[in-house]
């Protein structure tokens, strides 16, 4: 990905330039000029950008350890109007923030104060603590209030730190990722994924929703944007319990366990969804990466993950003014659906998860659901779910 950084010009200086001026910022990326043009290579993300030379030369002082003032006051001393300097030098270090090719020097060790919330999550493999400022936990931390426990060590440190518009997570004292505040839940629902594809023990990650019915699990599975939240939520009214809405681990035993993250509702299903749910209209806003509005629910009813042999697979079809039906799969289209978005710890698929999906295909009954109509599709997957 190539992306053109260029500093904005006439922006008026103070506080804000006074504030990166307080702060540590490490660069993160090398600096080289081929054939007239700088390029820069973020080491973080991997991304290459292109600067002009007054954005070149601001990042060379940056790495070179020159103060944040010094190099505004540089630029004057070289006949750059000193407002115009400042508005350069503000852009540039709100622009890098942004893409993480500067990031804040790591906090000291933590101690939960009045002006810190501490929270402490388990999902399946690691417990994690959370550490915010106070100025920020709130309503984000309320996102995983149902995750908390109570007298159980962390494995894991997640430290978040504001610094003007960014929100920074360190994970153990390392920078991990930024967000705007409206995104944090969405961030740390992130980094709180990756931990458990590094820790817990399974042989598949499915990109499948899960509920359970009479101790066996409904997995619902189906492309981005096919309903699985939406759908997902409507069989919690419906009676369903609640495992998953987006990832679920299968283990050794062809046995599901999800991972309860509150599901995010999409903007285009809070009126259908209201309905149901009626508090989903007072929760707070927030925007993922793709710029789409979610809310989320918490589940009022969250029971421990536990793995539960899988009765039912069904993938998604949803069309409008389709006729609702429930056709039965051949085991091989059940297989295409369960690795569609499927994740191995080892990027192949391993023997022993070739058995446990195996053990799923024996055990499950796979389904294609057609339906426009939600309740339509409730209906067929209460009858099939007995």
């Amino acid at each position: 990905m190539t992306v053109s950084v260029r500093p904005q010009e006439n922006r008026s200086a103070g506080p804000l330039l006074v504030e990166y001026a307080a702060a540590s910022f490490l660069p993160q990326g090398r600096l080289a000029c081929i054939n007239g043009q700088n390029i820069l290579f973020g080491s973080t993300q991997g991304a290459v950008f292109t600067l002009n030379d007054t954005a070149a030369d601001i990042w060379r002082s940056l790495q070179g350890g020159v103060p944040v003032q010094a190099i505004s006051d540089e630029m004057v001393a070289r006949g750059v109007d000193r407002q115009e300097a400042y508005g350069y030098v503000e852009a540039a270090l709100r622009d890098w923030e942004r893409l993480g090719l500067i990031q804040p020097a790591p906090p000291p060790s933590p101690i939960a104060t009045e002006r810190h919330l501490c929270q402490v999550v388990a999902v399946p493999g690691v417990s994690v603590r959370i550490l915010y400022p106070s100025t920020i936990a709130f309503p984000a931390a309320t996102v995983f209030r149902h995750l908390e426990v109570r007298n159980r060590p962390a494995d894991v440190l997640f430290h978040l730190v504001e610094h003007r518009e960014r929100v920074h997570l360190f994970r153990d004292g390392q920078w991990t990722d930024s967000c705007c505040r409206h995104e944090i839940p969405i961030m740390i629902k992130g980094q709180l994924l990756a931990e458990v594809l590094g820790h817990s023990e399974y042989e598949l990650a499915l990109h499948a929703a899960a509920l359970f019915k009479s101790d066996r699990t409904l997995l619902v599975c189906g492309n981005p944007g096919a309903g699985k939240t939406t759908l997902t939520l409507a069989l919690i009214h419906a009676g369903f319990g609640f495992a998953a809405d987006d990832v679920t681990l299968l283990d050794s035993a062809g046995h599901a366990i999800g991972l309860a993250f509150a599901p995010a509702v999409k903007s285009g299903s809070w009126p259908v969804l209201g309905e149901y749910f009626p508090e989903l209209v007072r929760s707070p806003i927030y925007r993922r990466p793709d710029r789409k509005r979610v809310r989320f629910l918490v589940p009022e009813n969250h029971v421990a993950p536990v793995p539960r042999p899988v009765g039912w697979v069904v993938l998604l079809c949803r069309a409008q003014n389709a006729e609702p039906s429930l056709r039965r799969l051949e085991p091989t289209d059940v297989l295409d659906g369960l690795l569609n978005g499927a994740f191995a710890r080892n990027k192949a698929l391993s023997n022993s998860a070739f058995d446990a999906l195996c053990q799923v295909l024996r055990t499950a009954n796979g389904y294609c659901l057609t339906y426009s109509k939600l309740d339509d599709a409730v209906e067929l997957l209460k009858a099939a779910c007995r």
